[in-house]
């Protein structure tokens, strides 16, 4: 739909985009298109002649409200966001606001933002058609991704943010499996996928040994960078490059779009994104996710009940 409001960002330098393949820019467009044509110099400065352009307003606190008349506005810098009543206003898209849900808008926001370059396109492909094998169904699939690293209180990874999630064991994510064989013990598939790949081993020897009927599905040529973020990634993997970090992260959420049944972890922007996503545009004819996560937040809320998907308890 047409939307009264393009969403412009800046062009400062990002980390994973650091030595963009074929000279490309240092930017989020090194691996995604384009958000919009629009440029930075389209935008209306917001002082002229060291007074406030009245073409601009700038949100500065969160009880503020601004004239949605202005031509531009600059965001805040601040940390935070507001509530409003008529949440898809904006959009302006044909119906009304009940015709479309948090989780469709959500998946759809980021299928746009997260649009691959053709390069990358092809990357991926590869990726999958390396790791999926011809016979998998969807219905019979479980996906287990892993986040741990840096992302769990009291990790010890130099260069990276402290945690911020309480990680469950390993033996959590094998109960949790076990869980879902007494559901469905159909399940023929596991796809397991880790940026760490210490604790990747260790789980896949606990598969292996629990289940040995169950096959396992990994991402084939993972980096695995043992980080959230490629930004130090020289740190971590010798002779690894950003874009195979990026390309290994968006092969394993394409990957984990073949399964129906996931184990995520509350709090983990990730495991989340990969679950929102599989609800919306995934191949299985109805997802079941599975929280063993000690953390909650209202993404991951999202994550494990959708929009009238059952949940199992």
């Amino acid at each position: 739909g047409n939307t009264s409001r393009v969403l412009i960002t800046d062009e400062k330098l990002w980390p994973m985009a650091k030595g963009c393949l074929n000279g490309g820019p240092q930017t989020r467009e090194c691996y995604f298109e384009p958000l919009t044509s629009c440029k930075l110099s389209d935008v209306d400065s917001m002082y002229i002649n060291n007074k406030i352009n009245n073409n601009t307003a700038k949100l500065i606190e969160v009880q503020e409200e601004y004239d949605r008349t202005k031509r531009t506005v600059y965001s805040s810098e601040k940390l935070w966001f507001r509530n409003i009543r008529r949440k898809y206003s904006w959009v302006n898209l044909p119906g009304s606001e009940t015709d479309y849900s948090t989780l469709t808008l959500n998946a759809a926001s980021l299928a746009y933002y997260f649009r691959p370059k053709p390069w990358l396109r092809s990357e991926i492909d590869k990726r999958i058609r390396n790791s999926i094998p011809s016979d998998l169904n969807p219905d019979r699939t479980l996906g287990v991704p892993i986040r741990r690293s840096d992302k769990c209180h009291g990790h010890n990874i130099t260069g990276s943010a402290k945690g911020e999630l309480d990680c469950p064991g390993l033996l959590a994510y094998l109960a949790a499996v076990r869980k879902f064989l007494e559901f469905d013990p159909l399940i023929k598939n596991v796809i397991v996928t880790s940026e760490d790949k210490s604790a990747c081993d260790e789980f896949l020897g606990l598969m292996k040994k629990e289940f040995p009927k169950l096959r396992v599905v990994l991402n084939v040529g993972d980096v695995q960078q043992g980080t959230g973020s490629g930004s130090k990634l020289e740190s971590y993997v010798e002779g690894a490059a950003n874009a195979n970090v990026v390309a290994s992260a968006l092969t394993s959420m394409h990957l984990h779009l073949r399964a129906r049944y996931f184990i995520i972890t509350s709090k983990s922007t990730w495991t989340s994104t990969i679950s929102v996503m599989a609800r919306v545009y995934g191949f299985a004819s109805e997802v079941f996710v599975l929280d063993i996560g000690r953390n909650t937040n209202n993404f991951a809320e999202l994550a494990r009940s959708g929009c009238g998907s059952r949940i199992l308890e």
